[in-house]
């Protein structure tokens, strides 16, 4: 929205003075380039009066200070270099402003300056000194700083809150764009000599009078410069000239001049440059907009009469922030999010102000989303920063959760949105639609149309332009429709259809990501976070199940479980394979169902599927249904236990149930893989040649030697009944035995048969007939 300057929104009181009072300049003695001697002695002897009669009651008065400001600290040191006064004891501040202003920063560079005022006024009478250090001017994109936010700034500058503090904007490598407009709002400007201070419309085509006001009442109000001089930094258009008069030096407009020309004899003009208006720290100087010059810490300390120590020990030079890492990794689910939020506020009540959330998640529960997404905009950013880190991806409705925090960092090639772990229907997209309009937008104060995009499906989002201003929006036929200024706006191209999808390039493009970094220590140097960084790690639990429930530990899991069921079968009844698959699977099942994507819907089709084998196996063997649904049963509760859905329906889905296939595919041939090596080698192994009966050979021989095949065609009696499996007395000893489906009672006579799986099966026979080999 353009600010009027003769509405409410109106940041100074008070007309912009035309001309710049000689009192105001007259200490700034000025050459003539073009100007005869006789003119230059004429002008030092105007000066020289003017200066004279400024201090007495005939001349011109100095101009008054701010009313929302105390006098100048009678102990304020010289600043040219010459005599210093003492180092003043103040307290002192710095904080950062990292260049551009867009996005929450003008509300985070609020919340440093309030957390430290008490601090700052500490002693009464005393005015301390707050620094703005305005950092990454050297940057790429450093003069794309939004009006609105600048303006939001330069506004707080001017609290009444800040009275008693002495603001100072120091610019160590220069300034641009709107970032100009906030230098001017402060008391003081102290710029590096060879820094550049402007222009202010850089990726600002469109110049407005609501805008060339502001910049004329920031400057007459702080008389930082003069107003001629802070519009000719904002408009390309405008002219600005000193005239030396018998007054002293004015820098007006050029449209001005002829007018003063008629209340005052003109010694000389010039006009300044270049167009469009870009001042070097020594130029500025001598235009008396920088107060001085200087380009490391001890040097500004000097200038502002404060000990060389002041700043570079200054405890918040790094902004105050003590920073902790929050992972929000996997499938967002109920407990995930309750985990994190815990994480956040313990992280928060042992002081900690800046959480950086680093997102690496497909989505999961959007209502989870949003509630976790409603909780971080409820955060005060005054008090605490959120950044949200996606270093690969955020996708569905993890989307929300990222735009969610104050801002967001992004991989290059990171993910941001799209189609996740969720299917989102047209219902779901209704209700994200009007809780995150509702709640998180308004409470950010943002456009919903671009974050609700990149979750819901059927959302038409089209880039907006304002002409006035040259502002650029991205909305929803519905948003704009309810925009109370939507005839300013002209509609533009279409960015995307619902779900939209992003890379880190392309969410900075739209104003989403505010950086685009690779690895967490580009983000740590990015917000001043080389310190101390605490990470709010998962405990030793969360950590183990993270690990369990990856996909390469879960497919393992099952490669050891099918494993261990091999073995059992082919073990006669030591249980000891039977041990390590229960093991395996009750770990497989139990990290997915704490990851969120299993349940018991999956526990009970894999139990079932297990009783139909061991049905077909020892109950009903011979006819291949039951083991065959119960081995389908089985694959499908392992697939359905590694992802978050039962049928995919989007593009996501799909290609994780793709994973999930390969997944068990893999597994069957590991598991085929371990069956061929323990069937070879370890039935020879000292360890293991009684745990897994070693294969038969093709020899007669071989048959003889094998202790079980030489017990077939003997005849012997059941010690315990056959349900199908038992045990019966072959000859001197008992052994393992199954029948060949029939329920045989104790102490009745059979035969062995064959030997299956490392069991004797046998069958009943007739007292009557029974043989002699009993």
């Amino acid at each position: 929205m353009p600010f009027n300057a003769a509405t409410p929104d109106n940041l100074w009181t008070g007309s912009s003075p035309a001309l710049v009072r000689a009192g105001d300049v007259g200490e700034r003695q000025r050459r003539s380039p073009t100007g005869t001697a006789a003119r230059r002695a004429l002008v030092a002897v105007a000066l020289l009066v003017a200066t004279t009669l400024g201090t007495g009651a005939g001349g011109a008065e100095p101009a008054d200070p701010p009313a929302d400001h105390p006098p100048p600290d009678p102990a304020k040191a010289v600043v040219d270099g010459g005599g210093a006064a003492a180092p003043r004891d103040v307290p002192v501040a710095v904080v950062p402003l990292r260049l551009p202003i867009t996005g929450t920063r003008d509300t985070q560079v609020e919340g440093t300056v309030l957390r430290n005022l008490d601090r700052l006024l500490a002693r009464p009478g005393e005015r301390g000194v707050l620094v703005f250090r305005f950092d990454g001017a050297d940057d790429p994109g450093a003069g794309a700083s939004d009006f609105g936010r600048s303006l939001a700034l330069a506004r707080f500058l001017a609290d009444p809150r800040l009275s008693g503090v002495k603001t100072v904007a120091w610019l160590p490598a220069g300034a641009r764009g709107h970032a100009v407009l906030v230098a001017l709002a402060c008391e003081e400007i102290v710029l590096a000599p060879d820094a550049i201070f402007g222009p202010a419309n850089v990726d600002e085509p469109f110049i407005d009078d609501a805008m060339r006001a502001v910049y004329a009442q920031v400057a007459a109000r702080r008389k930082t410069a003069p107003p001629a001089l802070a519009q000719a930094l904002l408009d390309p258009q405008a002219r600005v000239v000193r005239v030396a008069t018998d007054d002293g030096d004015q820098l007006v407009t050029a449209a001005e001049v002829p007018a003063l020309r008629d209340r005052a004899a003109i010694l000389d003009e010039e006009e300044i440059g270049p167009v469009p208006l870009a001042l070097s720290g020594r130029r500025a100087r001598e235009l008396g907009v920088a107060r001085a010059l200087a380009r490391t810490p001890a040097e500004v300390a000097r200038s502002l009469g404060l000990s060389e120590t002041a700043l570079a020990d200054d405890p918040i030079l790094d902004g105050g922030w003590k920073g902790v890492q929050v992972v929000l990794s996997g499938v967002i689910t109920a407990d995930l999010v309750a985990r994190t939020r815990t994480r956040i506020e313990e992280a928060i009540a042992s002081g900690r102000n800046f959480v950086c959330l680093r997102i690496d998640s497909p989505g999961g529960e959007p209502e989870q989303s949003l509630v976790l997404a409603a909780y971080l905009a409820s955060l005060d950013a005054t008090r605490v920063r959120t950044v949200a880190w996606v270093p690969r991806e955020a996708r569905g409705d993890a989307a929300l959760v990222a735009t969610a925090c104050d801002e967001l960092v992004m991989g290059a090639e990171a993910v941001l949105g799209g189609e996740g772990a969720a299917a989102i229907d047209g219902r779901w997209a209704e209700a994200i639609t009007v809780a995150w309009r509702e709640g998180v937008a308004k409470k950010r104060d943002r456009s919903w149309s671009l974050p609700v995009a990149l979750v819901a499906p059927g959302i038409v989002v089209r880039q907006a332009t304002r002409p006035a201003t040259g502002r650029v929006g991205y909305f929803c036929e519905e948003e704009f429709d309810r925009l109370d200024d939507r005839e300013a706006w002209q509609l533009g191209a279409q960015v995307g259809v619902g779900p939209v999808v992003l890379n880190g390039k392309a969410a900075e493009s739209l104003g989403l990501a505010a950086h685009v970094v690779e690895g967490f220590d580009a983000v740590a140097r990015t917000y001043g976070l080389e310190g101390d960084v605490a990470l709010a790690a998962p405990g030793w639990a969360d950590t183990l199940l993270d690990a369990l429930a990856s996909p390469g530990i879960a497919w393992l899991l099952l490669v050891i479980g099918g494993a261990g069921l091999y073995i059992e079968l082919h073990t006669p009844g030591i249980g000891f394979g039977g041990f390590i698959a229960m093991v395996a699977f009750i770990i497989y099942f139990w990290s997915n169902h704490l990851h969120g994507t299993s349940g018991w819907l999956e526990v009970m089709l894999f139990l079932a599927g297990l009783i139909c084998l061991a049905a077909e196996i020892f109950v009903l063997p011979g006819f291949g249904v039951l083991g065959l649904g119960g081995g389908l049963l089985m694959v499908a509760s392992l697939i359905l236990a590694s992802q978050s859905f039962v049928l995919p329906t989007n593009a996501y889905q799909f290609r994780q149930l793709q994973w999930s296939l390969l997944g068990i595919l893999g597994a069957a041939i590991g598991v085929t893989i371990l069956a061929v090596v323990a069937r070879r080698w370890l039935p020879e192994s000292r360890l293991f040649r009684h745990v897994l009966l070693a294969p038969p050979g093709d020899s007669a021989v071989d048959l003889i030697d094998d202790p079980l095949e030489a017990l077939v065609g003997l005849e012997g009696e059941t010690t315990s009944r056959l349900a199908p499996a038992g045990k019966a007395r072959i000859g001197e000893e008992i052994h393992d035995v199954s029948s060949d489906g029939q329920l045989v009672e104790p102490g009745m006579p059979v035969e062995v048969v064959a030997v299956r799986g490392g069991r004797l099966l046998v069958r009943a026979i007739d007292a009557g007939v029974r043989g002699t080999h009993g």
